[in-house]
């Protein structure tokens, strides 16, 4: 029996408060009608510990964090996890060591060697982290086929239904039947095997070519070596050439790229300049049409009206003010002076627009030839790529593939020159390679027998106990066979042909019935054999599935069996932790057994007892 675990509580963290559950006993049943909760409760049992097959159900992700409190050989643990983001990492704490680091694990390694949350738990619980070719185990392996029964499949798959491949190795895992130092022997085998059918390949592609008269006279092979070496040779010499033409275009194709790119500098440089001469245009023509306007208001000024009633002012003599008919301060030369002074403003802005008109002239010729430059160089530099550069870097590839293959076919005529006697030395290979896979084989063989031995024992005791569960629960079975090689299984009951788990039918019910069973007695084997490593925790969804409509009696009799492994302990003390879920309260009352009532007016989660953070 693997170490014990027993599950304590179950917390979960919603808004700022903490809600609990307490799995109090050996022997707890979630009790409700369908659609109460009781499946979103298994499910988010374990889900603390890492597992990525867990469903999470809305309920669990409402949660901010969901936390498992249990114990594992005696040590406290307590496991938490966000429920909102199943990617987030998982917090493991050893609660009875204050000393001992608390363990931030990812779900998924993201890095070579990185230890999941899931591996560390399946660690703790001491089950293998098995692997054969591509299939390897996790901590949901072992969930999906041994620890748990999900509703959705305890009526219709063998054990949890998943992959056989993955089934077989769990329940080797599980047996004690995974011999890594008998996986190590079938791979030396193995590979032993295909050396030797190597050195046989090799011996046959020879014998095919001496057959076609290819290497039947060594002068032929020796001229034919000869003249490959002088097609090698001149291949070479040709690869040089191209390699040296294609690095000289190369350099070639760079300078024009520098050349485009000064080229191109220079056109946004020339483009700059006549956009600012441009808008430098633009302000001073703005400038010199106010200062046109300016001196034609002097030289002709508008007719004034009576600041006070708006009549048109009469005439007065010069120097005197039209409006109140003193003489003005500046005297008549003041308006002189005015127009004076606008012409002259006008004359130099003007001369100003004409040196800027000039100089957009010249910086609009400037980016023009600057555009019509960087556009050569632009077509110079592709047309060099497509006439020079790319047949260039076509013929060293050819070049080079050819003289790469030239050398191979020499070297591979070298090799059969040199080895006259190769028939001879290619058997020794052989001989010595049919040696070595030969005893490889043996040892594999020997170590194969004596594991079908422990293999045949340790199924056949297996057998035996899940014959009596079959009948503790359905007295009609009369026989039952677990197949030691896959570890299918076939029953047969009083006056009924025996079936496999495929073919067992009635609404599903002796499928229940046998997937219970099994479980229960794979404990109850772990508790006769030390090397069988099952953990001592079972969780069902709803073994009663199919089983009330059909036969109550069955019913209350699998409960009876449930109840029967949580109380058994083995001679260390271990005891099976049962949790599972029932539509219907238990037909009697049993001591140390806790019932759960769950319903849509009070459900698991939302109507938990609030705990302490």
């Amino acid at each position: 029996m693997g170490p014990s675990i027993v599950i304590e509580k179950l917390e979960f963290q919603r808004d700022e408060g903490w809600q609990v559950q307490y799995f109090r006993g050996l022997v707890t049943f979630l009790v409700g009608h369908s659609g109460a909760g009781k499946s979103t409760a298994l499910e988010a049992l374990l889900y603390a510990l890492g597992l990525t097959t867990a469903k999470i159900m809305p309920t669990v992700a409402a949660c901010h964090q969901v936390r498992l409190t249990f114990r594992v050989a005696g040590t406290r643990w307590q496991a938490t996890r966000s429920g909102s983001n199943p990617r987030g990492r998982v917090s493991l704490r050893n609660l009875d060591d204050d000393a001992e680091v608390e363990h931030s694990l990812p779900v998924k390694s993201t890095k070579a060697g990185e230890v999941t949350a899931g591996a560390f738990a399946q660690d703790l619980l001491g089950l293998p982290a098995a692997s054969r070719g591509a299939t390897r185990l996790s901590l949901d392996s072992y969930y999906n086929t041994v620890l748990a029964l999900r509703q959705n499949t305890i009526a219709s798959a063998f054990l949890g239904g998943g992959k056989d491949e993955e089934r077989i190795l769990v329940l080797e895992a599980i047996l004690g039947l995974w011999d890594t130092g008998l996986a190590g022997l079938e791979k030396n085998a193995a590979e032993a095997e295909s050396r030797f059918k190597g050195a046989k390949a090799e011996l046959a592609a020879y014998k095919k070519v001496l057959a076609k008269g290819g290497i039947s006279d060594p002068d032929q092979v020796r001229s034919a070596f000869e003249q490959k070496q002088r097609e090698h040779a001149h291949a070479a010499e040709a690869w040089q050439k191209t390699d040296a033409a294609l690095k000289a275009a190369v350099g070639e194709h760079g300078r024009l790229i520098a050349l485009h790119k000064a080229a191109d500098d220079d056109r946004r440089k020339a483009g700059k300049q006549a956009t600012a001469a441009h808008g430098k245009l633009q302000l001073a023509t703005a400038e010199h049409a106010r200062a046109e306007g300016a001196l034609g208001e002097l030289l002709d000024p508008p007719a004034e009206d009576c600041t006070r009633c708006g009549q048109l002012l009469p005439e007065r003599e010069p120097g005197l003010c039209r409006q109140c008919g003193q003489a003005c301060q500046d005297g008549t030369g003041h308006r002189e002076r005015k127009i004076a002074t606008a012409r002259a403003k006008m004359e130099r802005l003007r001369l100003k627009l004409r040196h800027l008109e000039e100089a957009l002239a010249a910086a609009t010729t400037a980016a023009d030839a600057a555009e019509d430059v960087a556009a050569a160089a632009l077509k110079d530099r592709d047309l060099y790529d497509q006439d020079q550069l790319q047949p260039a870097r076509i013929a060293a590839q050819q070049a080079e593939k050819l003289a790469h293959g030239l050398s191979r076919e020499a070297a591979r005529l070298k090799e059969w020159l040199d080895s006259s006697d190769y028939l001879a030395k290619q058997q020794i290979v052989i001989d010595a390679a049919k040696a070595e896979m030969e005893k490889a084989q043996d040892g594999r063989d020997v170590a194969l027998a004596a594991h079908a031995v422990r293999r045949k024992e340790v199924v056949g005791r297996w057998t035996e106990l899940f014959l009596v569960r079959l009948q503790q629960i359905n007295p009609s079975v009369e026989t039952a066979y677990i197949d030691p090689a896959d570890f299918t299984i076939r029953v047969k009951e009083h006056n009924d042909p025996d079936k496999i788990f495929a073919d067992c039918s009635v609404m599903g019910s002796p499928k229940v019935v046998i997937n219970v069973a099994a479980l229960l007695s794979l404990r109850d084997l772990g508790r006769t054999d030390p090397g069988v490593r099952v953990p001592p925790l079972l969780i069902i969804d709803s073994p009663l599935a199919d089983l009330g409509a059909v036969d109550r009696a069955t019913g209350d009799r699998l409960i009876d069996a449930l109840i029967n492994v949580a109380s058994d302990t083995s001679s260390d003390g271990y005891a099976c932790q049962v949790i599972a879920a029932t539509n219907d309260p238990l037909p009697r009352s049993y001591p140390d057994v806790r019932e759960i009532r769950v319903a849509t007016t009070q459900r698991f989660f939302d109507h938990a007892p609030h705990g302490a953070a």
